[in-house]
């Protein structure tokens, strides 16, 4: 009789499991055909329902629940209407997280971004979450709003003078974050330059992978609106003025600290103070305790700054071989070729921007910088004056690649290249000289041949 109540039970149990699996079935079939079709006055119950009876049943409950409260979030009639689904929709937040971890879906910063956008809560509620989203989730804390809001709130706390927040504190704030979002981009600009790197070797890229390379571009784009704001929100703290003393008092104490060192030569280095004696002091303490490819490049500049460029090109090319980063090693090359060579040795000066073409394809500066290069060589290249002026097609063609490989630089690029084709032959020159649809090639140190454009 024991053994049969046990199967009893264990049969009961199981036609029970099977009655709710089809029951939050049929509930979440129902929910997500209302959701899609955007009828969400009656998505709403059945959204309630699922999450009460089905929590745990589907992660489309989540997905689907997301824009059906966002619907009632931006209809309503009062402040304590919207506030109240927007709590709601931070609870469904926490549900998802709750019984799907892992999800990857960032819906703490998706909580956070709820309360700032629809001016709930505290500013220090929606900075609470963020801190304690970065400090334990950095991986998922990928969403360039997100962190830029981040930074804000900080630097504002720091400027009302009510948080106890230090000048050091901002700076560190400001590391921490900058370094996120240069990882962020980073990721973004490998996977976007082995899409370049296919299309320069002649073969088209797929549907999705041009969806991804216009989605890279697009995020890079983000990141790179984060990386300027966030510089323009600390430039008036971090002035010359200000870092050099605040870092010559600061220095005896840390100068055995290595990140410390990296942080304030890197500050030093951007706001444009690394022709102090400063900036060669940590250089130096940094390289001799630490040496790295960053630790070179400071030791490159500061003798540049000098006016030693044999020493200055011996470290920066340390710099470029111990660099990993492409974005960074292309920067480094990129330096080389616009401060140690410029216009002087226009042929090493090409050598070294190529080089960082080669690290990075899509750093489309060193694109108008070869133009600049090509177009500067009027005087130097071709054997009548048409083949001379004939050098500013190529600089154009050259200035273009620049946007084609980087969207934020198509304004500058269109700009540069139209410049250049005023230069160039009229189209009277070409009919002159009958060189319509011929190749000139120039034998001085450009060492490329050109089209002549048809008429």
């Amino acid at each position: 009789m024991k053994t049969k109540v046990i199967v009893f039970i264990a049969v009961l149990a199981n036609f029970l499991n099977v009655n709710a699996q089809t029951e939050c079935t049929d509930k979440l079939s129902i929910f997500v055909e209302l959701a899609k079709s955007k009828n969400y006055n009656d998505a709403y119950p059945a959204l309630v329902e699922l999450r009460k009876i089905c929590p745990s049943f589907h992660k489309a409950i989540y997905a689907y629940g997301e824009p059906t409260i966002e619907y009632f979030i931006d209809n309503a009639k009062t402040k304590e209407e919207k506030e109240k689904f927007v709590r709601e929709q931070m609870g469904l937040f926490d549900d998802y997280d709750k019984y799907f971890p892992d999800n990857g879906k960032g819906n703490s910063i998706k909580k956070a971004l709820a309360l700032f956008d629809n001016n709930v809560g505290s500013v220090q509620e929606v900075y609470k979450i963020l801190d304690t989203t970065f400090k334990t989730d950095k991986a998922n804390f990928t969403n360039p709003k997100a962190l830029l809001l981040y930074f804000q709130i900080y630097v504002d706390g720091y400027e009302a003078g009510t948080q106890n927040i230090q000048l050091q504190d901002v700076f560190d704030k400001y590391d921490i974050i900058a370094e996120k979002v240069e990882e962020e981009a980073k990721v973004l600009s490998d996977a976007k330059d082995e899409l370049l790197k296919k299309q320069d070797a002649g073969q088209a890229l797929t549907t999705k992978e041009q969806k991804d390379f216009d989605r890279y571009e697009s995020n890079l784009e983000a990141f790179e609106t984060v990386a300027t704001s966030m510089d323009a929100k600390i430039e008036l703290l971090a002035t010359c003025d200000r870092l050099i003393p605040f870092y010559s008092k600061s220095f005896e104490e840390k100068k055995g600290d290595a990140e410390w060192l990296r942080r304030a030569a890197q500050r030093l280095d951007r706001k444009n103070c690394s022709t102090d004696p400063l900036f060669a002091k940590i250089s130096e303490t940094l390289h001799a305790l630490n040496p790295t490819a960053e630790s070179a490049y400071n030791l490159g500049v500061s003798y540049y700054n000098k006016k030693n460029t044999t020493k200055a090109l011996e470290y920066l090319n340390q710099s470029a071989d111990l660099q990993k980063d492409n974005g960074k090693k292309a920067n480094v090359y990129y330096t080389i070729a616009a401060n140690i060579y410029g216009s002087s040795n226009k042929s090493q000066a090409r050598s070294y921007a190529e080089k960082a073409l080669a690290a990075q394809p899509s750093f489309g500066k060193a694109y108008l910088f070869i133009a600049q290069l090509y177009a500067n060589s009027v005087n130097e290249c071709g054997t009548t004056p048409f083949e001379k002026r004939a050098v500013n097609w190529l600089a154009a063609q050259t200035a273009r690649r620049a946007g084609q490989v980087n969207s934020s630089l198509k304004a500058t690029a269109d700009q540069a290249a139209s410049s250049y084709e005023q230069r160039a032959p009229t189209k009277g020159d070409i009919f002159n000289e009958g060189m319509a649809g011929k190749q000139i090639c120039f034998k001085c140190w450009i060492g490329k041949c050109i089209m002549v454009p048809s008429l």
